[in-house]
């Protein structure tokens, strides 16, 4: 059985893309490890489900549920996963049952510095953005990891004006749905 893992998370639009890797290299103290993902949501009543390929080559996935408030700032995320072979097998199996209500596109520059992975990332159909992950340890309250976030969205030059309250899947479905009402 998977454990629940909790991390602080910002996620924030970024205009300033170039900048941002630069900030994220000086803090991290080296350059970001690149990431191709597809996360495919399925429809379920409470939280998020999606099942993630990292690599296109391999049938290997990642089962991921979680929780998280839609708010702007740091926020807790509370999460379980489990990863899978036959993820092709499993994906058709969960969009029989559940259906399948979206696919989100990124690649993503990852960079850690202490407890934190930040995320440079170029979302399809959406643009540029920026994610804050502050793993938090057993033992560690929600308001110490959001005081990590604050810190380093500081230092990253994010603006509060820019923070996003909603996860990807949210605003392509928002995009989506105001492009049709056009």
């Amino acid at each position: 059985m998977a454990d629940e893992s909790r991390n602080i998370e910002i996620k924030a639009k970024v205009h300033d893309f170039e900048y941002f890797i630069r900030k994220s290299e000086e803090i991290s103290g080296g350059k970001g490890t690149f990431i191709e993902q597809e996360d495919i949501f399925f429809n379920v009543p409470n939280g998020r489900l999606k099942l993630r390929f990292r690599d296109k080559n391999t049938d290997c996935g990642e089962l991921i549920y979680y929780e998280r408030p839609d708010q702007q700032g740091p926020k807790l995320s509370k999460f379980n996963r489990s990863n899978f072979g036959n993820s092709k097998d499993l994906q058709h199996i969960l969009a029989l049952a559940l259906g399948i209500k979206g696919v989100v596109r990124k690649k993503r520059l990852l960079y850690l510095t202490g407890q934190t992975r930040i995320h440079a990332d170029l979302v399809e159909n959406l643009g540029s953005f920026m994610e804050l992950e502050v793993c938090l340890q057993k033992n560690q309250t929600p308001e110490e990891g959001m005081r990590i976030a604050e810190s380093l969205m500081n230092l990253l030059g994010v603006s509060r004006s820019d923070l996003q309250p909603k996860a990807y899947i949210d605003l392509l479905e928002e995009k989506f749905n105001s492009a049709i009402a056009c």
